[in-house]
């Protein structure tokens, strides 16, 4: 369970980091696209938020999306998230899964921040209540097996990746 202590402090400095960002946004940029072709800041708080809230319901069974089948899991685990995990970053030109893509964005920097902090708190619940259940991983709809602690570590990468996609983010 330290090694999730951890991994939650992790999420949660990554997760402020970001709403701080979000909130500094001025609202005349916050929904227009960053570049043609490029998200606007406020989807890209979006596709954070739900990104916490599809992994909630990942851990709890009921994820609305398709599943990978099960033989090709291991190969998506072994050439997608293994490597996140172990360079702490995604690769370039990743696209979000049809699932992950935003749809109506947070209308204010604020809200954006809002929802990302409070989908991150429910996720983190949701882990630690799985741990304390005894339950050491979550069965992935895409990677199959994915211990808890690397699936929080994920989130916290995939935050830390969007955060500095955000304008004004530097580097978290």
């Amino acid at each position: 369970m330290s090694d999730l202590a951890g991994a939650v402090g992790d999420n949660r400095r990554a997760v402020e980091s970001f709403g701080a960002t979000c909130r500094r946004v001025p609202e005349a940029a916050w929904l227009r696209p960053m570049a043609p072709g490029k998200w606007s800041p406020a989807q890209v708080a979006e596709h954070v938020a739900l990104s916490f809230e599809l992994s909630t319901r990942a851990l709890t069974g009921t994820f609305p999306g398709t599943s990978a089948p099960g033989f090709l899991r291991p190969l998506i685990r072994r050439f997608f998230l293994t490597p996140v995990l172990r360079n702490g970053r995604f690769g370039k030109g990743v696209r979000a899964p049809g699932v992950f893509q935003p749809g109506a964005p947070p209308a204010t920097p604020e809200a954006g921040a809002g929802r990302i902090e409070a989908m991150s708190r429910i996720f983190e619940a949701a882990l630690e209540t799985e741990a304390r259940a005894g339950h050491d991983s979550v069965n992935h709809p895409f990677f199959g097996p994915v211990a808890l602690v690397d699936y929080l570590r994920l989130q916290t990468i995939h935050t830390n990746h969007h955060h500095r996609q955000l304008p004004g983010a530097g580097t978290p």
